[in-house]
């Protein structure tokens, strides 16, 4: 029910939250937090990568927000970003997410595989032919999580964002 053959556990569930009734639930909330997890962990070092780069040299700024004359560059690393989205950003992107998770990711074959949405894989619907990547997409979002947790944890204890981190660190 829970295992991970890539760290050798049979079952990992310390405080017995996990049932025969409620498994593909959870497991369905894994497969999501672990989906956007990857996508946070790159959304945490792309945005420096882009916007502070030598590619946008002599590129006209682009707006976040025109009524507030905010622009993408503008916008802090890190967690910094945070603060620097004004409150109708936050209520915009709030409201999507709550669309995906209302409308578009809802399981529409109850039977199906947890986090199986009826889009297959890049169109590819055969699930014996993609078990091994399913398996590895539970174990690369569990990783992303840690990573995120450690992206995290390293800026509030260094005060840099991941970018800097990593220009500090070679040296640049």
């Amino acid at each position: 029910m829970g295992t991970s053959p890539t760290l050798n556990y049979k079952y990992f569930d310390p405080f017995n939250f996990a049932s025969d009734d409620n498994f593909a639930i959870l497991r369905e909330a894994e497969l999501k937090h672990g989906r956007i997890a990857m996508l946070a962990v790159i959304g945490q070092i792309a945005p420096d990568l882009f916007w502070k780069s030598e590619i946008m040299e002599g590129v006209d700024p682009v707006y976040l927000s025109p009524s507030q004359d905010l622009y993408f560059q503008n916008v802090d690393s890190g967690l910094g970003a945070l603060s620097s989205i004004p409150i109708f950003g936050w209520l915009q992107i709030i409201s999507f997410i709550g669309y995906l998770e209302n409308r578009v990711f809802v399981q529409k074959i109850k039977n199906a595989m947890p986090g199986d949405y009826g889009t297959g894989y890049f169109g590819v619907r055969n699930k014996g032919e993609n078990e091994r990547s399913l398996r590895s997409e539970l174990e690369n979002g569990r990783l992303a999580m840690i990573a995120f947790l450690g992206q995290v944890i390293a800026e509030l204890v260094t005060g840099l964002s991941p970018y800097e981190q990593i220009q500090q660190t070679l040296g640049k």
